[in-house]
């Protein structure tokens, strides 16, 4: 019976360890498990740290968090200017949500649209319907009817709701910039720390030569208060300029100097400049803090921008003569002489494709010479010795290298009136005398008028801009179709079609006309980091973390168990299978006897 007994339980200790082994294997498969939900949900948690919305950025701060969504584009308010901004699919029609969808089919749209514009009395159906959704009150719905249908809004004609613009003379234009030049925060020269002032460098003059003819001279480290107006509206002329009075002085490196200093700098020559501002620059904010915010008006500015650049910016092979002529520098004075005069003719080209060299002698009044030519010259004005050539060994002759700003302002501003009345009036401001040229003075062309924007009252209940929305909305509708989308309500849903290319933005542009494209192009439509997002994704991690932790330890704590038991049963069995080992033996001992 004893080894009977033995047998059967060294059957129930394999039986049992074979059983544990087999939930330690199944607990180790739910760890693995484990550990892939944990991979998975650290993936999703990496990509929500990427997770972006869309806001509505109207005045163009860079910094709102106002939600984008389909009724805050639908709904007449100062934040689209009480005109649609339409969300439209691929084949550039409307999509309307199910009350917008109601009201276009009440009034007899078809999805595809109509040849043209429909009719006052189909106009009538579509706002009666608005209203029945509850989208417009009824007595709005009643006072827009009794607004004529303008079937020509978003058709090539706008009224302005946020801004609207008004006409002024020269003479205007010019008052308004002497208010502006003065008050402008960003209107100053700043290529110091002060506003409003023209810092003079360590080898430059700035020069004033006041219409009784006495002069002011600025010189090293000190400041000049300078406006556009001063520059266009008054009989003072205004220079800066550079003299070269040592031996080892460059005039081209003067001019080069110099034409940095009016169109910008980069690295090292900023760096040698002191410039945190060009001229040219501080010229622009100055025009354009009156004649800025409108398309026109903004593309007209850069090309007057680019007509300045192009009049004093060095090419190529002036900063490469400049460059490689500082490298002499390094011989003997013996070896210098000459290498600069009038006949070398690389030289010479060079300094004429952006100055005039004038061929002088003896003495000159370095204070009235410069000023009494380069008044007569656009771009940069160049003087230098014929006897000396370029080079100077301590004499009192001098090269000069000078800027008139008048001029370059005038410049900026023939270009502008240019640009705006279509390069057909005749005007011409290249590298020369000006006597060669033609500028605008407000002589010219009196007819002319500078569009100003300015910003209008508005009242948000004026009956005429809700009629104005509405009846642009309309138009569009029957123009370009339309499609149903019951989902566009919901704004992550709409966020989601503009970033996945589903849907696209279509806006009033500033010639009357609609024009679709990306949302990433849309001046008022930000695509910004999406925090809420971020921290509600942060928690479910945090908490389906710790959710699989404590599965992970419980399991740990089984396996832990299993294990005892296993190593136990182990012992046991050793133990049970000697114990039969022993008895079979002493059986045979004693049948052997």
């Amino acid at each position: 019976m004893g080894l009977a007994a033995s047998q059967a339980r060294l059957l129930t200790i394999t039986a049992r360890k074979a059983d544990c082994e087999f939930q330690s294997m199944n607990l180790s498969h739910q760890k693995i498990a484990l550990a892939r939900d944990m991979e998975k949900i650290s993936q999703e948690y990496q990509e929500a740290l990427n997770t972006t919305k869309l806001v509505y950025d109207y005045y163009g701060s860079g910094t709102s968090d106002m939600a984008l969504t389909y009724d805050l584009l639908m709904s007449p308010s100062v934040y689209n200017d009480y005109y649609p901004k339409l969300v439209t699919d691929s084949k550039n029609r409307v999509m309307l949500n199910s009350a917008y969808a109601a009201a276009a089919r009440a009034a007899g749209i078809p999805a595809e649209g109509l040849l043209g514009t429909a009719s006052t009395t189909v106009r009538n159906k579509f706002i009666e319907a608005l209203a029945g959704a509850n989208i417009i009150t009824p007595n709005t719905a009643t006072t827009i009817e009794g607004v004529i249908y303008n079937n020509e809004l978003g058709n090539g004609s706008t009224i302005s709701a946020a801004t609207t613009t008004i006409e002024v003379t020269y003479d205007q234009l010019l008052e308004m910039l002497q208010v502006n030049g003065r008050t402008t925060a960003e209107s100053g020269i700043s290529l110091g720390s002060n506003k409003n002032v023209l810092n003079i460098g360590s080898n430059e003059k700035f020069n004033v030569v006041h219409s009784d003819g006495s002069r002011t001279e600025y010189e090293a480290k000190t400041s000049a208060d300078l406006t556009i107006y001063d520059l266009l509206g008054k009989d003072n002329q205004y220079y800066i300029s550079l003299l070269a009075n040592k031996g080892n002085e460059l005039p081209l490196g003067e001019m080069y100097y110099l034409q940095q200093k009016l169109v910008g700098t980069d690295g090292a020559a900023e760096a040698a400049t002191g410039d945190s501002q060009s001229i040219l620059d501080w010229m622009y904010d100055q025009f354009a803090s009156v004649l800025g915010g409108t398309t026109g008006n903004d593309t007209a500015l850069q090309y007057a921008y680019n007509a300045v650049y192009n009049l004093v910016y060095p090419s190529n092979g002036v900063v490469d003569q400049y460059n490689e002529h500082l490298k002499d520098f390094g011989k003997s004075k013996g070896d210098r002489e000459g290498i600069f005069e009038p006949e070398n003719t690389d030289m010479l080209n060079a300094m004429k494709e952006v100055g005039e060299y004038k061929e002088t002698s003896g003495l000159r009044d370095f204070k009235t010479d410069y000023e009494n030519k380069s008044s007569q010259y656009l771009g940069m004005y160049f003087t230098g010795d014929k006897d000396q050539g370029f080079l100077h060994k301590d004499r009192k002759d001098k090269s000069q290298v000078s800027v008139n700003l008048n001029n370059i302002a005038k410049v900026f501003l023939t270009a502008f009136v240019d640009y705006m009345t279509g390069f057909e009036e005749g005007y011409k401001y290249e590298k020369g005398l000006v006597s060669s040229n033609v500028l605008y003075n407000g002589e010219m062309n009196k007819d002319f008028k500078f569009e100003i924007p300015v910003e209008s009252d508005i009242d948000n209940n004026d009956n005429q801009l809700i009629a104005n929305f509405y009846d642009t909305l309309f138009t569009r509708i029957c123009l370009q179709g339309w499609v149903e989308n019951n989902n566009i309500d919901d704004a992550e849903y709409l966020s989601e079609m503009f970033k996945n290319g589903m849907a696209y933005i279509s806006s009033l542009s500033d010639d009357g006309y609609y024009y679709q494209s990306t949302y990433s192009t849309d001046r008022a439509i930000l695509e910004v980091r999406d925090d809420d997002a971020i921290a509600k994704a942060e928690a479910k991690y945090n908490t389906e973390k710790a959710k699989l932790q404590n599965k992970e330890d419980t399991i740990d704590l089984k396996m832990k168990n299993l294990d005892t038991e296993i190593s136990s049963l182990t012992t046991e069995y050793d133990t049970t299978k000697s114990v039969i080992t022993k008895a079979i033996e002493k059986s045979f001992k004693r049948y052997d006897a």
